[in-house]
């Protein structure tokens, strides 16, 4: 992610946030009875844009362009003391996206620019670009700037080691931004049965909270802070030095879908300290694991399974991760026409515990993690008024850390092309230092216009 331009200052997040609103609102007639060429999208799972079939497109040469323009902001729910802010969203936002056939092969572009009201600028994020296609009959490849996914969790992932935006996903904007782009190749051989095997030349880590936008706990000031200072760890940036391996092998028998994973680089949050210093880094991370899916019940169920091999294999070095084993079930089905239901059970078993407790210092002991750290999601999606109006509520609980994490969320399709959403971020519990509970003071209400061309 890059800065386009110098300070704004005049641009300040609450005058932009209603002008984004009023300008969008005002100007959707306008845009509602206008005809477009080309293709139209919708939001995939990820809010991103799934391009239906267009019946001329093997006859179309050159570059194909879609993309939209929308607006965001969110204000807190609670004051912060930690942060000098009181909107974490305030933006105008482009996104352009091209496609182009060559031969066997595309190639794709995408693209994002916005004014940001929070950080005062102009930002810009090259999320795609890449060229697809196919090697040999049984062979595929994409290679560059890509978004990567799989695993089979509902925003709970064991073998998605692929970067992820918390910032963004925190904050209230689209879904589709909880995934970050990696530069990579991705080889698909078909078969039998099938691999993915995914390197990528130099290690991409998650863009985690930093204190700059959200506060946090830190466990070395026993207590919730932000920037300045931001956390500044020490980077994985070497070509080649700090690649990246994942593989997933995969095959589908009697309608059971199963797969196992393996992956070799670093854990994607700067989760290790060096005691000299007080530095953060990216410990190395080795992960195996495995997945299956089936229909269960009139509905889908899934479990998933994954062991971390973490940098501290005898779990003795409070400044470094243990090894953990980690499990997850889910169940999905639609009880009404409608009306989806899915539920989520998730748990993290922490290696050599006693092992780590002993080395802790004694006050730095409530902040260790539990043996066991059980998490239960629900996630309820109702559409209404012929499917343009869509409610969700997406909840994560804790029973072992005694937090939560709510995200109500509606979403109105004024057209084809036009959607507008409100929803929320909701953060709470017991005591600051666990996941959920430190984010409480960044709780935000937002509202989202987006319009698709």
């Amino acid at each position: 992610m890059v800065r386009l331009t110098g300070n704004t200052r005049g641009y300040r997040p609450m005058v932009g946030a209603l002008l984004i609103l009023a300008l969008g609102l005002a100007a959707a007639p306008a845009w509602a009875q206008q005809t477009w060429s080309g293709t139209q999208s919708t939001e995939d799972d990820w809010g991103g844009d799934d391009w239906g079939d267009d019946p001329w497109a093997s006859e179309q040469t050159g570059w194909q362009w879609y993309g939209f323009v929308g607006g965001a902001a969110a204000a807190r729910l609670h004051n912060d003391p930690a942060v000098d802010e009181d909107y974490p969203l305030a933006e105008t936002r482009l996104q352009i996206e091209g496609e182009r056939v060559l031969g066997d092969y595309t190639a794709t572009i995408k693209g994002d620019v916005w004014l940001d009201g929070v950080e005062d600028g102009g930002r810009g994020d090259l999320r795609e670009a890449n060229l697809q296609g196919r090697l040999t009959d049984a062979i595929d490849i994409e290679a560059g700037r890509q978004i990567l996914t799989w695993g089979t969790g509902d925003l709970v992932f064991l073998n998605d080691l692929f970067p992820k935006d918390y910032v963004s996903f925190f904050s209230g904007r689209n879904d589709e931004y909880l995934k970050a782009p990696s530069d990579a190749i991705k080889l698909s051989f078909y078969g039998d049965a099938n691999l993915d095997v995914v390197y990528t030349p130099r290690g991409e880590a998650n863009r985690f909270i930093t204190g700059e936008r959200l506060s946090y706990f830190s466990p070395r000031r026993g207590a919730v802070t932000a920037a300045p200072p931001a956390i500044d760890p020490d980077e994985r940036d070497d070509w080649l030095d700090d690649s990246e391996l994942a593989l997933r092998l995969y095959q589908t028998v009697d309608g059971v879908e199963y797969a196992g994973y393996a992956f070799h680089g670093y854990d994607k949050q700067p989760s290790a300290v060096d005691p000299a210093t007080g530095t953060p880094y990216f410990p190395r991370l080795s992960v195996l694991g495995a997945s299956l899916r089936r229909p269960a019940a009139g509905g889908i169920a899934n479990a998933e399974t994954a062991y971390y091999f973490a940098d501290d294999s005898g779990g003795d070095d409070p400044n470094r991760p243990n090894e953990q084993w980690r499990f997850l079930f889910g169940y999905e089905h639609e009880p009404l026409a409608d009306l989806t239901l899915g539920w989520q059970y998730y748990l993290e078993w922490t290696q050599d515990h006693d092992a780590l407790i002993d080395a802790t210092p004694a006050d730095q002991r409530r902040y260790a993690p539990d043996e066991y750290r059980h998490l239960l999601t629900n996630r309820v999606t109702w559409q209404l008024l012929r499917q343009d109006l869509t409610i969700s509520l997406f909840s994560f609980f804790s029973p072992s850390d005694a937090d939560y994490f709510f995200r109500p969320q509606a979403e109105y399709r004024f057209s084809d092309r036009l959607t507008g959403t409100v929803g929320g971020n909701v953060f709470g519990g017991e005591d600051p230092w666990t996941f959920h509970t430190q984010l409480q003071d960044n709780s935000n209400a937002y509202a989202r216009i987006r319009y698709n061309f």
